[in-house]
């Protein structure tokens, strides 16, 4: 990930232009810098949110919430914070620069140079400047304007041992060995305790082919960093050099134990398997390399190998599809299926295969030998990292690289108690006809009342219903009572009597879509009430009809309580958002982007509503729109969005 500039840097330029700013909430402004230089990200948005909305045109403040933001990895919401920033007002070349560095993570380069030209143009001698250029050059493998960069920063003071670490980069890149070790040599004087030193001059031992040199450095880098997975997994891929699997094999352990959704290490640990003649794990590895990476073509065809070395045809064909799905002008995977589909007895189709894969080979001129070659030399295969490594341990203290289930957070029902004011929404109903209030309190939180109140409400609501004539409102209080204790039967028997008696109680609609929903949990229907939505996951299956009390408590009986909701009460965004839940647990992805859409629109600041939104949009291949959305849900304090932007937004 990028250098962060210092921050300190950027309150003194600021409080220079106090003028231009102005005093917006000193105090929430003043305990978000706070937050900020503690590295604590979230505490500061909460902090900023609040300030921008009571002075929302002070362009401090965007900056601010901008460096928050980029310090939570999220560039989309850093990006438009400091565009924010720059309209409210242009003349602070730290805004550019760090739009430029946001808008390199994004990949926008054009975008990023406009801005880095910018900064230079207004702060000529500000050699930080220049050092961020040249990282981005170093990403676009402009290794001479990288070198450049990197001189002109050092002319002009800034000489951190950074700078001299990135122009090693370009040096080894364009094979000037010598000058990268002297590079490193100056960066390692200058910060002896920086591992990455360390790391980068093993990358140069290994082009140098001296290889024990190489896991030296790496186990330096290691000393000093224990959870650094960039050098364990570079000393993973030395070792295997030597033809040491087992050194090899078990620094790709430590670097999945650290890193649980690092798909190059799967792969490469895949890879030694299959020299091990360990189909079995080399197979389980390339299935969970498939998950967090569905496009790796190769994951499925070296599978499909293994899958067939182990006689399962069908598993291979199935693998062997996915790759030419993947892959159409792939000529052996056409070769392979042609031998699977005859080991399957499918003679007809393995014709079909084999005329292709000729077919292919004539068009592009191979070798027609190449046709028969079963066996492939895996290790030639081991993968390299280039670019950035980022590292998603739970030790690392940046939240967002921490794991985290990709899941839809679950609905909300309806709280007739007082809890804390962070952990509910409020809608308000005054003036509303059909409730019974005048804000209505909605949460998606568990275990907010205890059972002992749970208990006692019950008590209390039997006895009135019991000594008079039927009352909806204790009928509507003993049901929520119940419901939140898990009965979820005797809860929709009363929300029943309630309609009998009101058929517009709204409240009573919402509520007993709760609780059919918990229901089919609770029938087994479904494996889970909290459906986890994991991306790539096909639709769930719908309930079984063959069960009777299924027949009840369907999907559609559960929409068709929150459609009357949403009849009764369009405005009220907690029953769309409910039924975007059970939309996208049926499968049903585009409504339940809808219906997200739609509770977005009555409360524009619905984290939860954001979120699973997000999640809908990765899931339908729209990421862009995903992780926008999952960037604002971050601003509002869904903290797991960065978590999930982690994994699926940069790459």
């Amino acid at each position: 990930m990028s250098i962060f500039l210092r921050f300190c840097l950027f309150l003194t330029v600021f409080l220079c232009f106090s003028s231009l700013f102005g005093q917006p909430g000193i105090n929430d402004k003043q305990v978000a810098i706070d937050h900020i230089r503690k590295g604590a990200y979230m505490e500061a948005l909460e902090n900023l949110n609040r300030a921008i909305q009571r002075e929302p045109v002070y362009a401090e403040l965007y900056f601010l919430r901008g460096y928050a933001k980029y310090g939570l990895d999220d560039f989309l919401g850093a990006e438009l914070d400091y565009t924010r920033s720059v309209e409210l007002s242009p003349y602070l070349p730290d805004v550019y620069t760090n739009r430029a560095i946001v808008r390199s993570q994004l990949l926008n380069f054009t975008g990023a140079m406009e801005d880095f030209n910018k900064a230079i143009s207004m702060d000529e001698k500000n050699g930080e400047i220049y050092f961020h250029r040249a990282r981005a050059n170093l990403y676009l493998k402009k290794y001479y304007s990288c070198i450049v960069d990197c001189n002109t920063a050092i002319h002009l003071g800034y000489k951190e041992a950074t700078v001299y670490i990135l122009r090693a980069n370009s040096e080894q890149a364009i094979k000037r060995y010598t000058e990268a070790l002297d590079d490193l040599g100056t960066a390692r004087n200058i910060n002896p305790l920086n591992g990455y030193i360390f790391t980068q001059r093993g990358l140069v031992w290994i082009d140098l082919e001296q290889v024990d040199s190489a896991i030296a450095d790496f186990s330096r880098t290691l000393e000093l960093d224990s959870v650094n997975t960039y050098a364990c997994f570079n000393r993973a891929l030395a070792y295997l050099k030597k033809n040491d699997r087992v050194l090899g094999l078990k620094d790709l352990n430590t670097v999945i134990r650290l890193s649980p959704y690092n798909s190059y290490a799967y792969y490469n640990r895949a890879i030694v398997l299959i020299g091990l003649d360990e189909k079995r794990g080399a197979i389980h590895d390339f299935e969970i390399v498939s998950k967090l990476d569905p496009k790796n073509i190769i994951s499925y065809y070296y599978r499909s190998k293994l899958k067939s070395d182990l006689r399962d045809y069908r598993g291979a064909l199935e693998d062997l599809n996915k790759t030419l799905e993947l892959l159409p002008d792939y000529t052996d995977a056409w070769y392979d299926r042609y031998e699977v589909k005859l080991k399957l007895g499918d003679q007809k189709g393995a014709q079909q295969d084999y005329r292709k894969a000729v077919e292919l080979m004539e068009r592009n001129h191979y070798d027609r030998d190449s046709l028969m070659i079963t066996r492939k030399d895996y290790l030639q295969s081991l993968v390299k990292l280039s670019g950035d490594f980022e590292e998603m341990n739970t030790l690392n203290s940046k939240f967002q690289n921490q794991a985290v289930d990709i899941r839809m957070l679950p609905l909300f029902y309806i709280l007739i108690w007082k809890t804390d004011f962070d952990k509910v929404r409020l809608y308000d109903v005054y003036g509303k006809p059909n409730y019974f209030s005048t804000v209505l309190t909605v949460s998606n939180q568990i275990g907010l009342i205890s059972d002992s109140v749970l208990r006692h409400e019950i008590a209390i609501q039997t006895q009135k219903i019991d000594s008079a004539r039927p009352n909806a409102g204790a009928l509507f209080r003993r049901g929520v009572a119940l419901a939140l204790l898990g009965n979820h039967e005797r809860a929709i028997r009363d929300f029943d009597s309630v309609l009998l008696c009101d058929t517009t109680f709204v409240a009573a609609w919402f509520f007993r879509a709760y609780a059919r929903l918990a229901l089919l949990n609770s029938l087994n229907i479904q494996e889970n009430f909290q459906e986890e939505i994991t991306i790539g996951k096909p639709a769930p299956k719908l309930p079984r009809s063959d069960r009777p009390e299924a027949l009840e408590h369907t999907y559609e009986i559960v929409l068709n309580d929150l459609n009357r909701v949403i009849y009764l009460d369009p405005e009220f965004a907690a029953a769309w958002y409910n039924r975007g839940c059970v939309n996208s647990m049926m499968g049903n992805y585009r409504e339940a982007i809808g219906d997200f859409s739609a509770a977005l629109e009555h409360d524009p600041l619905f984290a939860e509503a954001c979120y699973n939104r997000g999640l809908m949009n990765i899931l339908t291949q729209e990421n862009h729109k995903g992780c926008g959305d999952l960037s604002k849900a971050g601003e509002l304090g869904i903290a797991d969005a960065y978590r999930v932007m982690k994994r699926y937004c940069y790459k």
